[in-house]
């Protein structure tokens, strides 16, 4: 979670504490030292790990397994208990910015693995041919369906999932006749402007604005069959908008606006560090159905000078592993893509995802993320009138 998710634009998933990615390169520097595993980090958008027969280099967005209890033996689990299980050094590079884009405009060495692809940007980099397939035996617990809608041919395999939902202020909606929590809010915002004027949203090429603007012109075409610039037309000139995930979730926190776009997971947070009711998570409600985008992410190993493929392997096979997946809940605040891992009771306080239908689901993933370009040109023309 982190997406997204993240603070940096498209960097990934977010973090639901403000300042606590500060906090957590701090606990994790500290946390080394003192022994938690041999690994180290470099806060760097450019290579400063070197590979090696036993060395790893993983590069990965700055907010990973940051928002838990204790990002720091949550890290040292991932990399560190790597480093025990297969006698290996692990370096790993915080990338605060798009990792599809660091890594196809990078002219320095590239990383073995890179964690933290998603359904919009993964095709990208293996459409460079920077990604080498692997399928790795964990899959067999992965939903089909997760793995074809990141990567049909295992170019980047799926290690967590999560739905986009729009939080809303509970009294709020409450008081207003329940227009975000109820039917298509989508529909509610557009015929309503003081609905719209509470409504906060990330612009692209924030991850979660992308994953939004996704949703939004899924549901619109193949749900309801109408243009979706129209919601854009009408809403653009009135809702407020953010460029990052964490700066609108501070402002929505502070009561600033009634309604934010984020992920069905917010209430589990709040159910499990505390207190609960104040806000809620809904999705898109139509003809008896559950609606969202599916906002998934994925690990790859990158085509590079000097790889060694079996490490990488195993790297991906441990992020896939029992160890990794059951830190997912509680650390990334997403799901675990490994569907024998138990979730915490937190977690029923969230939309449940078998009840959600996936909008990414009507459009081969190659293909959304071939439009998306000429997408958000069509939505910034919607929005500037």
């Amino acid at each position: 979670m982190g997406n997204e998710s993240s603070g940096s634009p498209g960097s990934g998933p977010r973090s639901l504490l403000a300042g606590r990615r500060v906090w957590a390169v701090v606990i994790a520097a500290l946390a080394i030292t003192a022994g938690f595993g041999g690994y180290y980090y470099v806060a760097a958008t450019t290579s400063s790990c070197q590979s090696g027969p036993h060395t790893l280099v993983v590069e990965t967005y700055d907010t990973f397994f940051d928002s838990g209890p204790d990002p720091a033996a949550a890290r040292a689990t991932v990399f560190g208990g790597f480093e025990n299980a297969t006698h290996s050094h692990v370096c790993v590079e915080y990338v605060s910015g798009d990792l599809a884009t660091t890594l196809l405009t990078s002219s320095g060495p590239r990383p073995d693995v890179v964690v933290g692809l998603d359904e919009l940007t993964a095709s990208r980099v293996e459409a460079a041919g920077l990604l080498v397939p692997y399928a790795p035996p964990e899959l067999a617990d992965v939903s089909p369906a997760l793995v074809s809608e990141l990567s049909p041919d295992d170019a980047a395999v799926p290690y967590e999932y999560g739905f986009i939902g729009l939080d809303y202020n509970v009294t709020y909606d409450d008081s207003h006749g329940h227009p975000f929590s109820t039917g298509n809010f989508l529909a509610n915002i557009e015929d309503n402007r003081s609905l719209a004027e509470q409504f906060l949203y990330e612009v692209p090429p924030d991850i979660t604005g992308e994953e939004f603007l996704a949703l939004e012109i899924a549901f619109s075409t193949e749900i309801l069959h109408t243009n979706w610039t129209d919601f854009w037309r009408t809403v653009g000139a009135v809702a407020p908008s953010t460029t990052d995930w964490g700066t609108g979730f501070g402002e929505f926190s502070e009561g600033e606006y009634a309604s934010f776009v984020s992920y069905t997971t917010d209430p589990a947070y709040d159910a499990y560090f505390g207190p609960v009711g104040a806000l809620n998570t809904s999705v898109l409600r139509y003809g008896g159905e559950n609606y969202s985008w599916e906002s998934i992410y994925g690990t790859g190993i990158v085509r590079a000078t000097g790889l060694n493929l079996t490490l990488a392997q195993d790297f991906e096979d441990w992020l896939l592993s029992g160890p990794v997946q059951s830190l997912i809940p509680t650390n990334e605040w997403e799901y675990p893509s490994n569907e024998t891992i138990p979730l915490p009771d937190a977690f029923d306080w969230s939309v449940a995802p078998s009840s959600i239908v996936a909008l990414n689901s009507f459009q081969p993933v190659n293909v959304t993320a071939a439009d998306l370009p000429g997408w958000i040109l069509q939505w910034q023309s919607a929005v500037s009138g």
